[in-house]
């Protein structure tokens, strides 16, 4: 059994997160009846929702809470005894466990979740959300809305079509809302949110180009924390003044010649979604010298496109601001993280298999071929993201213990 979760934080800006993550759940209670809520997945045009004064609940990164606290094992028994299997998403199961097992499930973190008034789904994330979200939505007898957005190519005539594909789907997404909430979409409020995030936005660029520094000023252990106000706050003051306070602080640490660890013997790549439950296994290179520098997942690595025309929608569309976190394709998610292997100069890479994420795990085969192809050491962890059930401590130690060995003597 796991002894130690929590990943040790290395900046203050860091310290802020958890707060800021618990302030952002009460305020949907406390406002609950007075505001309409939305459930919803990830990678959504988080700014259209806030410019309608409507309160957003991401329902996977509240799994991430259930799992950090300990209780995610609770509630996928739960989830699983209401009839969903174990080869569904760890968050899936995790968040039908909350919704549909009764007294089998634990209590749930920050006082629950707002009930919803609707929800809300993008297609092109992941396959399972969408059965997912369908049941909750014939669960609790409520309206979905699926945003689908297609990959968005560089010029071109197909650029053009998707672009204009996408913009119905955003007028489309917009013209739900409002009959919701009887009310109709300002837009200049949304084209000041759009301005905001992509400012935002491009401090996060900035700030992960910082992280080519050796010694590495920022490591993983922080970063899967630093990047929750960016996933949903984008658009908002409080979301842009966050990243410049922890810019200026990655920055100071890097003049100051500041590192994760106080010699630096080799750099890591994390390859995937991490162990929510353990996230101390972030930490355990330290000791031996080593620092996860990077990781491949929510890395953000262009820069906003500026303003493409005046109205917010449109603007949307062009940039394909509704799917920014994730690389298009398998190639493409390859090319970029032997990009990163190069420029941050990674010594070994993790890849962390994850069996109830398709979206993840159908990466990993193919990317570790790549590794081994260029020489790249790396080393393969299999364990749900949620489900801490998965996760054997003593295995996975020995594991990392014979991989460190391996870099050390490299």
């Amino acid at each position: 059994m796991v002894t130690s979760t929590s990943a040790k934080k290395h900046l203050q800006t860091t310290l802020e997160v958890p707060a800021m993550r618990k302030k952002y759940y009460a305020e949907s209670l406390q406002r609950a009846g007075k505001r309409k809520v939305a459930w919803c997945s990830n990678n959504l045009p988080s700014e259209i929702i806030d410019a309608m004064d409507i309160d957003a609940v991401y329902l996977e990164n509240y799994a991430t809470v259930c799992a950090s606290k300990r209780l995610s094992s609770g509630f996928c028994r739960a989830g699983e005894k209401a009839g969903f299997s174990q080869d569904v998403c760890g968050y899936a199961r995790l968040l039908m466990g909350y919704l549909l097992g009764g007294e089998e499930a634990p209590e749930a973190p920050y006082g629950g979740l707002a009930k919803p008034d609707f929800l809300v789904v993008n297609s092109f994330s992941c396959d399972s959300r969408l059965g997912w979200f369908a049941t909750m939505s014939r669960t609790l007898n409520l309206p979905m809305y699926v945003i689908d957005a297609p990959c968005q190519p560089e010029g071109g005539c197909a650029a053009v079509a998707n672009a204009l594909y996408t913009e119905e789907q955003l007028e489309g997404f917009v013209a739900f809302l409002e009959e919701q909430t009887c009310t109709r979409l300002n837009r200049d409020r949304l084209r000041e949110k759009i301005a905001l995030a992509r400012r935002s936005h491009d401090i996060q660029v900035e700030i992960y180009e910082m992280r080519k520094a050796i010694p590495s000023p920022l490591g993983a252990g922080d970063a899967y924390t630093v990047v929750w106000p960016g996933l949903y706050m984008a658009g908002t003051k409080e979301c842009d003044e966050f990243y410049d306070r922890l810019r200026a602080e990655v920055r100071e640490r890097i003049e100051k010649g500041v590192g994760i660890v106080s010699e630096e013997k080799f750099r890591l790549l994390w390859s995937g979604l991490p162990f929510w439950y353990n996230m101390a296994l972030l930490n355990y290179f330290e000791d031996f010298g080593g620092v996860v520098a990077i990781e491949n997942i929510y890395f953000r690595h262009e820069k906003s496109l500026p303003p493409q025309h005046d109205d917010p929608i449109k603007d949307m569309a062009i940039s394909s601001a509704i799917s920014r976190p994730y690389a298009a394709g398998i190639e493409e998610r390859i090319e970029l993280t032997l990009d990163i292997v190069r420029d941050y100069k990674v010594d070994g890479v993790i890849l962390s298999y994850n069996p109830s994420c398709r979206l993840m795990y159908i990466l990993q085969p193919e990317l570790k071929n790549a590794l081994d192809k260029h020489g790249i050491p790396n080393l393969s962890i299999e364990c749900d993201m949620a489900d801490e059930r998965t996760y054997a401590e003593g295995q996975v130690k020995t594991r990392l213990d014979a991989f460190i060995e391996r870099l050390l003597a490299r």
